[in-house]
């Protein structure tokens, strides 16, 4: 019966959504370029007419100030498989004297290149951004009974 429910592994999907509204022209041009350089690297290369390139490679972390974030969840390899821009981000179609959408939603669709194993979980982030071991013992919060050193708080055990 377990073979039968199992059909293949599958590739992680990831939806990211940011609201930008510019308020001034410099603020506007960063935002122009930022969604040219994602559609530029995430489209495929023509190499010499006849063969494709594949696109960038994007490699995505949480932070928590410059350090990988210690909760939120590690990513494989990813490319951009989808962008779309909706340049009425209030609903309503205005925009600046220079033709600059007042406000911009950009929704960006990655997909891991990479399946996920039971193994991947067994790694987990450490602050300098090297891999270090994990097991379950690592998940459970206030196992030391000492109520000093636990920083865990509203949690009962």
């Amino acid at each position: 019966n377990m073979e039968l429910l199992f059909n293949n592994v599958t590739l992680r999907t990831f939806r990211f959504s940011f609201k930008m509204t510019p308020r001034d022209e410099n603020e506007a041009t960063s935002i122009k370029s930022i969604i040219r350089t994602l559609k530029r690297n995430m489209a495929a290369k023509n190499k010499s007419g006849l063969f494709l390139q594949t696109p960038n490679i994007f490699e995505l972390q949480y932070k928590k100030g410059n350090r990988p974030h210690p909760f939120l969840n590690l990513f494989q390899p990813c490319a951009l498989s989808d962008m779309s821009v909706n340049y009425t981000g209030e609903n309503v179609y205005a925009t600046y004297a220079d033709g600059t959408p007042i406000s911009m939603i950009m929704t960006l669709t990655f997909k891991e290149l990479f399946p996920i194993y039971e193994e991947d979980y067994k790694e987990g982030a450490s602050f300098d951004g090297e891999a270090k071991g994990f097991d379950d013992t690592d998940l459970i919060y206030g196992v030391t009974g000492n109520t000093q050193n636990d920083n865990v708080q509203g949690v009962g055990l």
